[in-house]
């Protein structure tokens, strides 16, 4: 782990998209495992949508600044270069 923690390890199944994804979870063949699933297994099942091919991660940040930036905290080093220097 580089932050945070985590309990172990991870299932990564994908979907052309949403709709798929609901229709596998609610479908009769994984709804008769279910049980299965959760009497035997800890964990959490979180359906994720992804991003496209064109998704620009900096784009995507800069827009949560902008939407935000008096609850911006910065990385440490972000934070380090915006200390006033020393007098």
């Amino acid at each position: 782990m580089v932050e945070g923690s985590w309990p172990g390890s991870v299932v990564l199944i994908e979907f052309p998209g949403p709709a798929e994804a609901r229709a596998w979870y609610e479908s009769p063949a994984y709804q008769e495992i279910l049980r299965l699933c959760t009497d035997h297994i800890e964990g959490d099942l979180i359906l994720v949508e992804g991003v496209g091919p064109g998704y620009d991660p900096t784009e995507g940040a800069r827009k949560l600044r902008a939407a935000d930036p008096e609850g911006y905290a910065g990385s440490p080093e972000d934070r380090a270069g915006s200390a006033a220097p020393a007098a």
